[in-house]
Order: C-alpha cells, then structure tokens, then sequence
C-alpha cells in the first residue's frame, strides 16, 4: 500500500501531465516546455525536473497513463466474436482518434527525437515503451484470435502500430480525407494479416 508520500508525489505528477496537456491544448506543440508546465502548475522549474528530468520523459509519462486508460476501457477494444472486418475497422478507427492522430502523439515524439544522440535517455524510453507494448500486444491478440498460433504475429502487430505512427507524425502535412484513405487501407492489410494465419 503506497505511504503519503508516494501518493503525494503521484498527484504532483497528474497534476504536472495534466499542465502539460493544458499547455498544447491553448498554445500549441511548440509553446511546450518544461518551464511553461511550471508555470501553468505553479511550481518551480526544478521541482518540474525532479518528477520529469526531460520533456521526453514527460512526454513518454503521459503516452504510458493514456495507454493505461486505453487499456483498461473494453470500448476501445474489438469484440472477438464480431466479423473480421468490423474489428478491423474498429480498432485502425479508435487507435487513430484516441492515440496516435492526437496532438500530445506528435509532441511525444518531437521530444523523443530530441534525445535520440542521449544514449542514457533512449535506453530509458525503450525500457519504459516495452511494457506499453507489451500490454498492447496482449490485448490485441483478445481481440484478433486468429493471430495467436500464427507467424510473426508480434511483427505484424508492430507493423500496423508503424504505420499508425507514421500517420500521426506526418498528419500536420496530411489532409483528413487522405489520412483516412490510408487508415481504411491500414484495416484491409490488418485483415489480411488474419486471413493469412487462419487455417
């Protein structure tokens, strides 16, 4: 059971996310720094950096609580006993709209690439994504069963996430109707993913 403390701390980090989030909403990806989170939360700088020692490590705290949600919400992921292609529609649509097309993706990644030349800061994000992809995996094979027994089924799974990433990265010089073009063709590759391990 946590002490005092530690849930103190726990809310001092929501609140400082939560900062984070209010900053992009009102003033966009590049108005987000960790002074400006200070500011909004009213703190100092450095009791910032005593929770969050860098933006990308901020950003990557607030990837893994809305993974944690999504996780968690049975409405995000697929029945596996509806067709194919409603799952498949289903989770390229959810996965657009409530993570990767989101702001807060795109500025998680800005900040990630931030670090890439800190060799100590990528193995931290590395270690910290594992799990994250690790749950994500596990749930995707609950609502994909098709994939359970058959090949690379991890791959292929990190493949339609790449591609997802891709779309969320590039969406700032994309237009709606041709990042929707792609997630419908994103969902037929997701489904003939299936169709290939299905004896």
């Amino acid at each position: 059971m946590p002490n005092l403390h530690q849930i103190k701390s726990e809310q001092t980090r929501e609140r400082l996310m939560d900062a984070a989030l209010e900053v992009m909403q009102a003033k966009g990806l590049a108005s987000l720094s960790m002074h400006e989170v200070a500011r909004i939360a009213g703190m100092t700088t450095g009791a910032v950096q005593h929770h969050f020692p860098s933006k990308a490590a901020l950003m990557l705290q607030i990837i893994e609580r809305l993974v944690q949600q999504i996780d968690t919400d049975d409405s995000f992921w697929p029945a596996p006993h509806w067709p194919l292609q409603r799952r498949a529609d289903h989770f390229v649509q959810q996965a657009w709209r409530r993570l990767y097309g989101q702001p807060r993706f795109a500025v998680a990644w800005e900040a990630y690439l931030a670090v890439r030349a800190d060799a100590a800061m990528v193995a931290h994000i590395q270690a910290a994504r594992a799990p994250i992809n690790d749950k994500l995996l596990l749930r995707m094979l609950r609502s994909f069963p098709e994939w359970a027994g058959g090949p690379a089924a991890e791959a292929r799974f990190q493949l339609v996430l790449s591609c997802l990433r891709g779309l969320g990265v590039l969406a700032p010089f994309s237009s709606p109707a041709a990042i929707e073009q792609q997630l419908q063709q994103l969902s037929v590759l997701l489904q003939s993913f299936s169709s290939e391990v299905t004896p």
